[in-house]
C-alpha cells in the first residue's frame, strides 16, 4: 500500500515539475541575436554576436491575430489599445498631420509635429502606410508601465512588415509615445517582433 501511495506521489511531483517548466500564462518571451542589437545595449554586454538575448514580460499573443480597421478622424476612439492603434494607423494612412500629432501623448506633440516640418514627409508616410497592405495586431506586452502592441502587415505580394506601437494610458485615452525609444528591453522586443523571435 505504501508503495502505491509513493508511486502516486511521484507521478504528481513529476506532473507539477513538467507544468512548472512551461511558459507561464500571461507572459511573452522575446529573443534577439546580439548582432541585431545596438552595441550599447546593456542586455548584450559580454555576449558574442551569435548569442541570444532573452526577455520575458507580461503580455499575450493574439490567436488568431486581430485585424486593424481603418477609421475616419471623427470616429477616432482611444478607449482601448486596439482602438488607439486603429486611430494611429488611419491617421498615418491619411497623412493627416494634426491627427497624427493628436494621437501622441500631449508632452510629445511638439516633437511629433517636428517630424513633418518638411511638407513632403506626410505624403511619404501616407504612401508607406497605404502600401504595406493588410494590418493586424499579433499581440501586446507591458514594459515599464507602457503597452507595446505588435503589428504585422502583409502587402499584395505577400511580403510581411513588422511594426511596434508603444502606448501610454492617459486621462484622455491610450496615446502613442516614443518614451521607450532608447530602452534596451524595448529594443530586444522590437527586434524579436521583426525577426520572429517571439513566443
Amino acid at each position: 500500500m505504501a508503495r502505491q501511495e509513493f508511486a502516486k506521489l511521484a507521478i504528481v511531483i513529476a506532473t507539477l515539475a513538467q507544468f512548472s517548466c512551461r511558459q507561464s500564462p500571461g507572459r511573452v518571451i522575446f529573443q534577439a541575436k546580439v548582432s541585431n542589437l545596438r552595441q550599447t545595449n546593456s542586455l548584450a554586454k559580454n555576449k558574442r554576436p551569435d548569442d541570444t538575448v532573452e526577455v520575458v514580460v507580461p503580455g499575450r499573443l493574439f490567436t488568431p491575430p486581430v485585424g486593424v480597421k481603418t477609421v475616419q478622424r471623427n470616429e477616432a476612439d482611444r478607449s482601448t489599445p486596439e482602438h488607439a492603434v486603429a486611430s494611429i494607423i488611419s491617421a498615418n494612412m491619411a497623412g493627416d498631420v494634426p491627427w497624427i500629432v493628436e494621437n501622441f501623448v500631449p508632452a510629445e506633440h511638439e516633437q511629433a509635429g517636428k517630424q513633418f516640418f518638411d511638407p513632403k514627409a506626410a505624403d511619404r508616410i501616407s504612401l508607406y502606410y497605404r502600401g504595406i497592405g493588410t494590418i493586424e495586431m499579433t499581440g501586446e506586452a507591458e514594459v515599464r508601465g507602457f503597452t507595446v502592441v505588435f503589428l504585422r502587415a502583409v502587402d499584395e505580394d505577400g511580403e510581411p512588415n513588422y511594426l511596434t506601437v508603444t502606448l501610454s494610458n492617459t486621462p484622455s485615452g491610450w496615446k502613442q509615445t516614443d518614451a521607450l525609444a532608447g530602452d534596451d528591453t524595448f529594443e530586444v522586443m522590437a527586434t524579436a517582433v521583426r525577426t520572429g523571435g517571439i513566443r
